[in-house]
């Protein structure tokens, strides 16, 4: 039986609201492309993997409205000529929630001289949130000790239900990586995860916006991100070199694990490396979002998917936004990793080098990727059971 679609609510249209402190801590713990518009006398099918949002409120409207026409007019940006090179894509995110200073963004756009972390500050409440000032999108050549010459395409996503995939699989499909490294934050102080996989599911939370959140059936604190996915589908696995990543990140950051600073040292914000199970009930928020996304798109070339759909209908308006990605990527690796949000401004340079050496690790191994197994996470972060 298929589950009800994810729905995005405004935040003025729903009664029982999560605690701040509890929102915050959960989404912590995580968190050719082609899209065209739709008018509303198009129906949804279920082949396309139509997913609702609910815009019932104004505010709620207006925000969707900005978030489906910049993932409608937005254009990829990393269109380096063919070299040969090696290529990657590194994604982190913004702001969001408690978290003002993203430490994956700022790790990330720290990769590539010049690229910049996109400063904004959150509107007064029921004001649209532009997408467009929280993106930053940059690509360019790095090298790498072991893989020599790399081409980079680094993306700072806004932290949005749906969009934040749809401007990647845009980037996917003009880029053609050898490497999809999508990453976010959780605790304050951890281990680098390196995520198994992602499930179907979308936590009842709000995103960065402050006025999207899923909808749920009555009684229910999830919805499917995919109505349409079949059983199999349910829980996706990622796919990578495990075994050869892991032990690059952990050399690194055993390397920098003395470094110090007026706080304390590096090794006591990363505290090791580790591999994270799925499904898991604490990783159901963005971080989820664009990695099952993603990895749903990636296996399936060509196939389209319905995203940002609307649950009301203005005449004239867009509904949703059709995404695929028409290259094929099946074999392709692509991961998400969760890192301590306190590298936002603590050892930035270090969890930097972390992130560096797990890139390098995948693109010039031997190994070769295999599917996340549940059986090779570690004890604290096992997944498994149904959802």
């Amino acid at each position: 039986m298929l589950t009800p679609p994810l729905r995005i609510v405004s935040r003025a249209s729903r009664a029982g609201l999560v605690p701040v402190a509890f929102a915050i801590a959960l989404a912590g713990l995580g968190c050719s492309a082609e899209t065209d518009s739709a008018v509303d006398e198009e129906p949804a099918t279920e082949e396309e993997n139509a997913v609702k949002v609910d815009t019932r409120t104004p505010e709620g409207r207006a925000q969707y409205d900005a978030n489906v026409a910049f993932a409608n007019a937005y254009v990829a940006r990393c269109k380096l000529p063919a070299t040969g090179k090696k290529r990657a894509i590194v994604t982190g995110f913004g702001r969001f929630m408690g978290i003002a200073n993203n430490a994956t963004g700022r790790m990330a756009a720290g990769l590539l001289p010049g690229m910049e972390y996109p400063e904004t500050s959150q509107p007064p409440p029921g004001a649209v949130d532009p997408p467009g000032p929280q993106l930053s999108v940059a690509a360019g050549a790095v090298t790498l000790p072991r893989s020599g010459d790399v081409e980079l395409c680094v993306m700072v996503l806004p932290v949005y239900w749906d969009l934040a995939a749809i401007l990647l699989a845009k980037e996917i499909e003009a880029f053609g990586p050898d490497l999809v490294l999508m990453n976010g934050v959780a605790g304050a102080r951890q281990d680098l995860w390196l995520e198994l996989g992602a499930v179907n599911k979308a936590a009842a939370l709000d995103d960065g916006s402050d006025q999207l959140r899923p909808a749920t059936s009555a009684g229910a604190s999830s919805a499917p991100i995919l109505e349409s996915a079949t059983s199999a589908d349910q829980a996706r696995a990622n796919l990578l070199s495990w075994s050869a990543v892991e032990s690059a990140a952990r050399a690194a950051r055993d390397e920098a694990a003395q470094r110090s600073d007026a706080s304390g040292a590096f090794g006591d914000v990363l505290r090791g490396v580790k591999r994270a199970g799925f499904p898991r009930g604490s990783n159901t928020y963005l971080c989820n979002n664009i990695t099952y996304i993603t990895g749903y798109l990636m296996d399936y070339p060509g196939r389209t998917v319905q995203l940002l759909r609307s649950n009301t209908r203005v005449s004239g308006k867009p509904s949703y936004v059709k995404t695929r990605i028409s290259r094929d990527t099946r074999k392709t690796p692509r991961v998400f990793a969760h890192w301590p949000s306190e590298l936002a401004t603590r050892h930035t340079g270090a969890g930097r080098d972390v992130m560096r050496a797990l890139l390098d690790a995948q693109l010039s191994t031997n190994e070769a990727p295999t599917r996340g197994r549940n059986t090779d996470a570690a004890p604290d972060l096992a997944g498994g059971g149904t959802f």
